[in-house]
C-alpha cells in the first residue's frame, strides 16, 4: 500500500480533519475533557431553618394604601381595620368599664353623633368607641380631635418606614399626633419585645441534631461621671449581649449588661465579663444540645453540659515574611470538626457573622437618639430593631395587626 493510499484510508476512518492539530481553536474543541473527581464538599453556614437571602422590598405588596385609608367611610374603615387586626372587635366582648354587662353591635348613635357600642349592663349602659383602650390610636376633643382614617394613614406610613418629617408632609397634618402615633408604635413594640422574649428556646434536649448558635456583645453608647471615690471622670458604657440561633431570627434575645466603668481615654470597656456570661449562659444553653459561635473572648469558653464551643479570631496577626512585618487578615469564618457525645464527627463553619449584621441593624435605628447608659429611649430603639429584625422577612403591615392582637388578649 503506498503512503497515499494508507493516509486516505486513515483519514476516512477517524473524525475531524486529519492529522489532530496540536495547538489552536481546533484541538481545543477536538479534546476531550479531563475527568476530575470532585472532593470537597462545602460546609454550609446556616445548617438548619431559614437560609439567610436577601429581601427585596421592592418587590413586596400589602395589599393597603393612604388613598383607600382616606377614600373609606366609617363603617368600612373599621370593618378592614379589623379584618387586619389592628382594631379589636367588641362585640360580645365584655365591657371594661363595668366587668359585668356585655358590648353590643356597633350601631351609629345620633346622641352622641358617631358609631359606638354599648354595654348591657343594667348599672352601666355605657358606649364604648372602637378605638378605646387602644395601645397606638387617641381619642381627643375640639380642635384636638384626629379622625381614625388619618391615624390609620399614619399608622401605615410608621410601618412601612416612612420617617416623621416626612410623613407630617405628605399627610398634611399636625405634626403631634404623627410624633405621638410613631411613640406609641415604639411603645408597642417595646412591650411585645418583652413580653415574647420570655418563651425562646435554643435547641433541642432530645434527638441527635445539634443546633448552631451565635452569641456576641456589643457597645452602643457611653457617658462621662463622676467617680465614686472622687478620683476625677470615668466612663460609664452601654453594653448588650446577643444570642441568635442560626436559621431562625426570631430567637434573637438580648440581654442589657453591666460593664465595669472605664477611664476617660479607654476605647471600650472590654469584652463580656465571665460572671455576666455565667448567669445568661446556664439557663438559656444547658442541656440543649447546642454549637455556641462566638469571638475570641475568654468568658464564652465556659464549660456547660450539652453545649459544644467554637470561636473566630477577629484580631489581625502580625507576622514577619522575608524579614519585613506582614499584617495578616483575620478570618471571619472558620471550618471546626467536633466530635459529638455519640463519637460522630459534625462538620460546622463557625463565625458570627449573623449577630454582627444585627449589630449594624441596631445601629441604623438608634442613628439619631441619645447615647446615654440607662437611657429609656435608647432602650425602647433597641427593643424596636429587635422586632423588625424578627419579622423582616414578612409583611410588617400584618404583623403589626398580630402584635396589636396579642397586646390587647394579654
Amino acid at each position: 500500500m503506498t503512503k497515499k493510499s494508507y493516509a486516505k484510508n486513515t483519514k476516512s476512518k477517524t473524525k475531524g480533519p486529519w492529522p489532530v492539530p496540536k495547538r489552536g481553536k481546533i484541538r481545543a474543541a477536538l479534546k476531550k475533557p479531563s475527568i476530575k473527581k470532585k472532593t470537597y464538599t462545602p460546609t454550609p453556614y446556616v445548617r438548619h431553618g431559614q437560609v439567610t437571602v436577601k429581601f427585596r422590598a421592592h418587590r413586596e405588596r400589602w395589599g393597603r394604601s393612604i388613598q383607600s385609608f382616606m377614600s373609606m367611610s366609617y363603617p368600612e374603615l373599621v370593618r378592614v381595620l379589623q379584618k387586619d387586626k389592628i382594631l379589636p372587635n367588641w362585640e360580645g366582648q365584655l365591657c371594661p368599664r363595668c366587668g359585668n354587662g356585655t358590648l353590643g353591635k356597633l350601631k351609629c348613635t345620633k346622641a352622641r353623633n358617631g358609631w359606638l357600642h354599648q354595654c348591657s349592663g343594667r348599672g352601666c349602659k355605657q358606649y364604648l368607641q372602637v378605638d378605646d383602650f387602644h395601645p397606638i390610636f387617641f381619642r381627643g376633643s375640639g380642635n384636638s380631635v384626629t379622625p381614625l382614617n388619618v391615624q390609620a394613614s399614619i399608622l401605615y406610613a410608621a410601618v412601612a418606614g416612612v420617617s416623621m418629617q416626612a410623613t407630617h408632609l405628605i399627610l398634611d397634618v399636625d405634626h403631634k399626633p404623627v410624633e405621638r402615633i410613631f411613640h406609641n408604635l415604639e411603645v408597642a413594640r417595646a412591650r411585645y419585645v418583652q413580653r415574647e422574649e420570655k418563651h425562646i428556646v435554643y435547641g433541642t434536649s432530645k434527638g441527635d441534631t445539634w443546633m448552631d448558635v451565635e452569641a456576641d456583645e456589643v457597645d452602643l453608647g457611653k457617658a462621662l461621671e463622676e467617680d465614686d471615690e472622687g478620683k476625677g471622670k470615668v466612663v460609664r458604657w452601654e453594653q448588650w449581649c446577643g444570642i441568635v440561633e442560626r436559621g431562625r431570627p426570631s430567637s434573637l434575645r438580648l440581654v442589657r449588661l453591666n460593664p465595669p466603668t472605664t477611664k476617660t481615654r479607654a476605647p471600650g470597656p472590654g469584652p463580656i465579663r465571665k460572671y455576666d456570661w455565667k448567669k445568661i449562659g446556664t439557663p438559656l444553653l444547658s442541656n440543649r444540645q447546642v454549637v455556641l459561635h462566638t469571638d475570641g473572648a475568654r468568658a464564652y469558653k465556659l464549660k456547660l453540659p450539652g453545649l459544644l464551643h467554637c470561636n473566630v479570631v477577629h484580631k489581625k496577626k502580625k507576622t514577619i515574611v522575608n524579614k519585613k512585618v506582614v499584617w495578616v487578615k483575620p478570618h471571619y469564618t472558620k471550618v471546626h470538626k467536633l466530635k459529638l457525645p455519640n463519637k460522630t464527627i459534625l462538620k460546622v463553619k463557625s463565625g458570627t457573622q449573623i449577630i454582627d449584621r444585627f449589630w449594624a441593624h441596631v445601629r441604623n435605628h438608634i442613628k439619631h437618639t441619645p447615647r446615654a447608659p440607662g437611657n429609656h429611649a435608647l432602650t425602647r430603639k433597641i427593643r424596636v430593631a429587635q422586632f423588625t429584625y424578627w419579622f423582616r422577612t414578612k409583611n410588617a403591615w400584618t404583623t403589626a395587626g398580630m402584635m396589636l392582637d396579642t397586646l390587647s388578649h394579654a
